[in-house]
């Protein structure tokens, strides 16, 4: 997802660190703290943004993963 908004200073971006702190970006650090969980640490979610310029969140996962093999297929 990406936006060409206002974006904000990386220093008030407040996503999980190793210390597990949370912040007060709840719901995304909780995505981001599950998939690292499931899938490890180079997996996860990665915010790039700048005052002025916008914001940009991406989401990594591996292609495949036994934990999820056959879930959502019908």
């Amino acid at each position: 997802m990406e936006d060409d908004g206002v974006g904000m200073k990386a220093s008030e971006l407040d996503l999980p660190d190793t210390s597990g702190d949370i912040g007060e970006h709840v719901g995304m650090a909780n995505v981001d703290i599950r998939l690292r969980s499931m899938f490890g640490d180079r997996y996860g979610l990665r915010i790039d943004t700048a005052l002025g310029v916008g914001t940009k969140v991406s989401m990594r996962v591996p292609r495949s993963h036994p934990a999820s093999a056959g879930e959502g297929r019908r």
